[in-house]
């Protein structure tokens, strides 16, 4: 017997100290092996002998305990504000509008939704900041639809607070589509609908289907934000632009932040005279001529990155560009920051400062309208 305590020996291998094994652990050894042998005997053997009717549920028990599951589903009805009462008669809070939008058949099945800044991402989450930058203070949700028709229609009406906020938006969503005019209502109309502004009011018409009670709805809510608009006020930026150089509505953009991609510029005015060139005018009105002495030294330090100065006069600065090779040219006068970009010649930038600096000064510009390009452009808009 090893001494209490001592398991293995000390010599140079690991040796246990006791010689023999006690003839039970043996017995339960060879048992144990000869449970996995049989086993695998046993295994081996019923590989191929299954019977599933055995072992399966009875096909009588299964149908007697299966759920009825119907392929069709009800399609959801609007919610409809318990206020407003049952029958089928319109509700008379329609928003801004008059009532007499739901001749016809049309009904209105809730009450209009307001949202402000902090609750927008609740209707339009993921796109709520597009609408912020351009000084959005609140939408209004109206909600339309037509049962004998099966359509509805939804109405969005963002108030940007300005002119100038409600052409941004609309601007950025319009695209390449067209601009139809009612009065003061400027709207592009599309399969489902029109997005458009109004004022400080950008408004989208959407519809469910592209049928003509959608299209009928549409050009219904237009009109009446023709017929309740006040007269706009137009920020003296785009009134140059539009009316005295004679640059088209649809080709006029309003910019608030990160101008040329530098943070600092702010609140500029865009505007392409002719729509096949990628030539622009630019105008931005300062709070002072400080501001505006301080914004043009600014923008001239940064545009030499990119761009080579060349000699100019009359306090001009012309630009080119290292690789595009096109012309920037940049003036400041008392608090106007001014100039044109993406010019593709020298004689183009300084047509378009000798305008411009016209139309700063009150000067009348020559051609019948007094238009940009008045031959093309005058009157028209």
């Amino acid at each position: 017997m090893a001494k209490k305590g001592k398991v293995l020996n000390n010599l140079g291998r690991p040796k246990l100290l006791r010689k023999e094994i006690p003839a039970g652990e043996a017995l339960v050894g060879v048992g144990l092996l000869l449970c996995l042998a049989g086993m695998g005997v046993w295994l081996k053997e019923q590989r191929t002998n299954y019977d599933p009717g055995e072992r399966d549920i009875d096909t009588a028990l299964l149908v007697e305990q299966s759920v009825e599951d119907n392929l069709y589903r009800i399609p959801l009805k609007r919610w409809r504000d318990p206020s407003l009462g049952g029958g089928e008669a319109a509700p008379l809070d329609v928003g801004p509008f008059s009532t007499d939008i739901l001749v016809g058949g049309w009904t209105s099945p809730s009450t209009p939704k307001t949202f402000v800044p902090d609750t927008l991402y609740e209707k339009i989450n993921g796109q709520a900041e597009q609408y912020l930058k351009f000084g959005f203070e609140d939408l209004t949700v109206i909600e339309f639809e037509h049962p004998e028709v099966g359509c509805a229609v939804d109405v969005f009406l963002y108030d940007q607070g300005s002119f100038e906020g409600s052409l941004g938006v609309y601007g950025n969503q319009r695209g390449e589509r067209d601009v139809a005019v009612l009065e003061e209502v400027r709207y592009s109309p599309h399969a489902m609908g029109a997005i458009g502004m109004c004022g400080e009011i950008f408004f989208h018409v959407t519809g469910d289907s592209a049928v003509p009670a959608v299209e009928e709805m549409t050009q219904r809510v237009v009109s009446a934000l023709a017929q309740s608009s006040d007269e706009d006020v137009i920020p003296p930026g785009f009134q140059r632009l539009n009316e005295d150089l004679g640059v088209p509505f649809a080709q006029i953009a309003y910019q608030p932040v990160n101008v040329f991609q530098y943070r600092f510029a702010e609140r500029f005015w865009f505007g392409r005279p002719d729509e096949s060139s990628d030539e622009r005018l630019f105008i931005h009105e300062a709070e002072s001529a400080e501001a505006a002495a301080g914004l043009f030294e600014r923008l001239y330090e940064e545009l030499l990155a990119d761009y080579k100065a060349l000699p100019t006069e009359d306090g001009e600065i012309l630009l080119q560009h290292n690789f595009l090779e096109t012309y920037f040219c940049l003036m400041q006068d008392g608090e106007m920051v001014f100039g044109v970009e993406r010019a593709s010649g020298r004689e183009d930038a300084a047509l378009a400062m000798a305008r411009l600096q016209q139309s700063l000064n009150g000067e009348e510009l020559g051609g019948e309208g007094g238009g940009y390009y008045a031959d093309e452009y005058g009157g028209e808009y």
